[in-house]
């Protein structure tokens, strides 16, 4: 009998703080260089490793995800640790994949910072069993450190893990909310429909930063 093969399936977690075009290009760029068949983008409801940017809401940052990512092909925003609620530990995400959605391979996307801390996560053991783990960089001077890290997670954890350089944009939420709290342009920068919400709700700006 033959086994259907599993739907490999990329998880973007994050904050989202806002989600601009960094996270676009990272997943746009995943798409074309890794061999997955979707990609599910997750924002957290409380990140247990950030504080809270002041004047959004778990809400809004659902709404300014689907507003980026909905027009992209195979791709698909989750509120499933928003509508758990409570601090967002990736073991548990991964945990009801694994239980609710076994016909899924969930490959996890992780930044640089993320990558070269994930040993250090909750149960960290546990998420390097239940998921392949893919980085992409944010610049390629950290390839070095990148590979020697993930030649250790291989070593200590069986770890599947692999390294995406190619096209990495470097791009932080801290920056763009620190250029919308000193009215900078941000073309280029969010997309427009994102703009639009942040102008709706005032975000990020100096009276809510």
């Amino acid at each position: 009998m033959e086994t259907r093969r599993k739907i490999r399936t990329g998880l973007f977690g994050g904050t989202f703080a806002p989600p601009h075009f960094g996270h676009v290009h990272a997943v746009e760029t995943i798409l074309r260089h890794a061999e997955l068949d979707e990609i599910l983008v997750m924002p957290t409801a409380v990140p247990p490793h950030k504080a809270k940017a002041k004047g959004d809401t778990p809400e809004l940052r659902l709404e300014m995800c689907r507003a980026a990512f909905g027009g992209l092909e195979r791709v698909s925003v989750s509120d499933f640790e928003i509508r758990k609620g409570g601090v967002s530990y990736t073991v548990q995400t991964l945990e009801h994949f694994a239980e609710t959605e076994p016909e899924r391979e969930i490959y996890l996307i992780c930044g640089t910072d993320m990558f070269l801390t994930l040993d250090k996560w909750f149960r960290a053991e546990d998420i390097f069993r239940l998921a392949n783990i893919l980085c992409i960089p944010r610049d390629n001077t950290d390839l070095g450190i990148l590979e020697e890290k993930r030649a250790f997670y291989r070593e200590a954890y069986h770890a599947r893990a692999d390294i995406l350089t190619a096209e990495p944009v470097d791009m932080s939420s801290t920056e763009v909310r620190r250029r919308i709290e000193n009215g900078e342009d941000l073309a280029g920068v969010l997309p427009p429909s994102v703009i639009e919400i942040i102008q709706r709700e005032k975000l990020y700006d100096a009276e809510n930063t």
